[in-house]
């Protein structure tokens, strides 16, 4: 495990020195020294076919929307930008007994690149590569490199890095960048807006009533680097995470996972599949299945709209996109098999849609046991559970037992 960074207000970037009062790095936080806990969840070589896996972290419900680009512009000139730029998309999900329905949209950023001697400006939606790019950030933030920063306005969560750092969490999981693209990727995550609106129904107390979200922000908070000239990879940068991250940070509202083997997967439907799975099939065991219908979540996942027409051919290409994914997700040891079944029309006897039955293999059930063994510690020690089959005592027994 990566050794905690330990940092202070004299070697951070100029920028962010005369506007802060102070930093706590999670040795010192408690809340930051639970999201970095991950020393009891390792795989034994006996248990893990790629030996030692690497340890990270998903957040509940944010992970799972549609925050990406999939299909369409993803880098366009700005002189070429469309009409709409603003993408929407649909938030479904339940996810602990809490059903969160709304929509999200999805702002592009304003990034300039040097071309041909000149500063040229592109709109740039955060796609698979700042997605890749983001998941590395956040592994590096779960081993440790992460602060909490005091600044003048208030309290954000950070993760301090170099371009060296990043660039090799990318490289271990085979998703080398060189730097201008890490950097365009991170400017892109800062720039990009995230806005959300979404009410949260808890299916499992109907007394409580539903509460409502709504919110605006950049999937970065703020971005800073500092550095000499030339000096390329030990350019140290400091990336504010937004408000929402920060404060699922403090309510435990995020799961542990193991990042290379959702990551290495080179396909984007495949990692975001394998993610899915470690973030919501914490029952899988041999003998329980997984379910879900191809167009419901080739719509979480951002490739298709609700309002889009399917085709039969679109049908037939989506298929075939889940096809290779399901055969990724059994070469990786995360299935051991899965069945379709044909959804028809009722009316014209059409094949509509799929469902597809997911079987999970023994490897992933004994991952999914010790990542939730490693979750219910994480949440007793930050006081979110009460600790199980405990002894309540009453105060006169307690003084009775004293007495003797």
């Amino acid at each position: 495990m990566s050794r905690k960074v330990n940092i202070s207000v004299d070697n951070l970037p100029d920028t962010l020195r005369g506007q802060i009062h102070g930093v706590e790095s999670a040795i010192d936080n408690e809340s930051l020294a639970l999201f970095t806990d991950n020393k009891d969840v390792r795989i034994s070589i006996e248990n893990a076919a790629h030996g030692l896996r690497a340890y990270s972290n998903t957040f509940n419900h944010y992970d799972l929307w549609g925050r990406f680009v999939r299909s369409g512009h993803k880098k366009l000139p700005l002189e070429e930008a469309p009409k709409k730029t603003i993408i929407t998309r649909k938030i479904s999900e339940k996810i602990d007994g809490i059903l969160y329905d709304g929509e999200l949209k999805i702002t592009p950023a304003v990034v300039s690149t040097r071309k041909d001697g000149e500063d040229v400006e592109y709109l740039v939606w955060p796609s698979d590569r700042e997605e890749k790019v983001e998941r590395a950030l956040i592994r590096l933030a779960s081993k440790g490199k992460i602060v909490k920063i005091n600044f003048k306005s208030g309290i954000q969560y950070a993760v301090v890095f170099s371009m060296n750092e990043l660039a090799q969490e990318l490289k271990t999981v085979g998703q080398s960048m060189p730097y201008p693209q890490i950097k365009e990727s991170l400017e892109a995550l800062q720039g990009s807006k995230l806005s959300f609106k979404y009410s949260a129904t808890d299916t499992k107390n109907t007394n409580i009533d539903d509460s409502f979200y709504e919110s605006n922000m950049n999937f970065l908070s703020s971005l800073h680097f500092s550095g000499k000239k030339g000096q390329g990879g030990n350019v140290k940068c400091v990336a504010c995470l937004n408000a929402f991250v920060h404060n699922m940070i403090d309510n435990l509202e995020y799961k542990g996972y193991y990042f290379n083997s959702a990551q290495e997967l080179k396909r984007g439907l495949s990692r975001w599949m394998m993610l899915r799975l470690y973030h919501l099939w914490r029952y899988a065991a041999p003998g329980k299945t997984y379910h879900f219908r191809l167009l419901s979540i080739m719509e979480k996942y951002g490739s298709i709209y609700s309002t889009d027409n399917i085709t039969e051919n679109k049908l037939k290409a989506l298929r075939r996109d889940m096809t290779t994914t399901m055969k990724d997700l059994i070469e990786k040891g995360a299935i051991s098999e899965y069945s379709i079944t044909n959804v028809k029309d009722d009316k014209t006897g059409n094949i509509i849609d799929y469902t597809y039955e997911m079987h999970p293999s023994d490897q992933f059930c004994d991952e999914i046991l010790t990542l939730n063994k490693h979750n219910k510690r994480i949440e007793i020690q930050g006081g979110k559970r009460i600790v199980e089959n405990a002894v309540l005592i009453d105060e006169d027994k307690l003084v009775e037992i004293v007495d003797k």
